[in-house]
C-alpha cells in the first residue's frame, strides 16, 4: 500500500504528506477523531507514535505528548485496537506504527507483528534499533506484509544509506538535521544538494523530515523529497488548542493546517 501511495503522488507531480501523531495525547479518543480528519484534509500517510517512557530522539513537544499520553494510560494495544476500528470504518491511508522497541519487545516481535498485521498497519519504524540488529524485526514483518522503514542521518554515508534502502522497504526515512526532533525555523544548509545525493543512493522513495514546521518549509522540502513529515508542530498545535479551546476546534485547526500542508506538495 504504501508503494502505490508514492507512486499515485508521483503521477501527480506531488511529495507525498506524511503527518505524525503522537497517539493519546491528551486521549486516545481524541487521537482516533484526529486521525480520522487527518487522512480526510489530505495527509496521504499517518505515522502513530506509541508512547514511551523515555523518548531518546523526541524533543520537547513530542517528550511532554507522550508523558500525558502515557498518564492516559495509552499502550500499543490500545493504538493497534484503535487503527482497527479506524480501518472498519473505511480509512485506507497507510498507517506506520512509529515506536521504541520496548513496547514491542514486552508484548514479543512474533505477537506484535501478528496484531499488527491484523489491525491494518502498513509499517513499522523503530526508533532505537540499528540496522545490524533488525533481522528478526525484519523476518517477522515480511510474513505479513509490513514494511519496516529505515532511518537515515545527516552524518550517513551514501554507502550507508544504500545499504539501510536494500534492506528496508515502503520508504526510507531522512533525518534532515542532527539531534531530536522539534520545530525549525528553516531547513539546513545545502538541504537540496544533500536530498538529491540521498535520493540518488536510496532504492526506496525518501522522505524528509524533523524540524518541518509550517508551509513554506513543507513546500521546499516536497521540492526536493518524495514525502515530507511533519510532526512536532502538528502534535504542539493539537494539543494546544484543545486545552484553551476544546475539541472540536482542535480538530478544525488539525485539519486547516494539514490541508494548508497538503496544498505544498506540488512540486512546480
Amino acid at each position: 500500500m504504501i508503494e502505490e501511495t508514492f507512486k499515485n503522488a508521483a503521477l501527480r507531480n506531488r511529495a507525498c504528506l506524511i503527518c505524525f501523531v503522537s497517539c493519546g495525547d491528551p486521549n486516545l479518543d481524541f487521537t482516533e477523531k484526529m486521525v480520522e480528519r487527518i487522512c480526510a484534509s489530505g495527509a496521504d500517510i499517518v505515522e502513530l507514535g506509541v508512547p514511551f517512557s523515555d523518548p531518546m530522539a523526541d524533543g520537547a513537544a513530542i517528550q511532554a505528548a507522550s508523558n500525558r499520553a502515557l498518564k492516559a494510560g495509552t499502550n500499543v494495544l490500545k493504538i493497534l485496537e484503535m487503527v482497527g476500528r479506524l480501518r472498519a470504518r473505511g480509512i485506507k491511508n497507510p498507517f506506520v506504527l512509529f515506536s521504541y522497541y520496548n513496547p514491542i519487545f514486552k508484548l514479543g516481535v512474533e505477537n506484535m507483528a501478528r496484531l499488527s498485521c491484523e489491525a491494518g498497519i502498513n509499517a513499522w519504524l523503530i526508533v532505537d534499533v540499528p540496522h545490524e540488529e533488525s533481522a528478526e524485526i525484519s523476518r517477522n514483518l515480511k510474513g505479513k506484509g509490513i514494511d519496516l522503514i529505515a532511518l537515515a542521518a545527516p552524518t550517513s554515508s551514501l554507502e550507508r544509506i544504500a545499504e539501510l534502502s536494500s534492506d528496508s522497504s515502503g520508504f526510507l526515512y531522512y533525518i534532515t538535521v542532527t539531534g531530536v526532533t522539534g520545530e525549525r525555523k528553516a531547513l539546513p544548509h545545502h538541504f537540496s544538494e544533500r536530498l538529491a545525493q540521498v535520493r540518488k543512493a536510496s532504492k526506496l522513495p525518501v522522505a524528509a523530515g524533523f524540524g518541518i514546521s509550517d508551509k513554506s518549509m513543507a513546500h521546499a522540502a516536497a521540492l526536493e523529497a518524495d514525502a515530507v513529515v511533519v510532526g512536532s508542530r502538528l502534535v504542539d498545535l493539537s494539543y494546544r488548542t484543545y486545552l484553551e479551546k476544546g475539541e472540536s476546534a482542535a480538530l478544525e485547526s488539525v485539519g486547516a493546517f494539514v490541508e494548508a500542508l497538503s496544498a505544498q506538495m506540488h512540486k512546480a
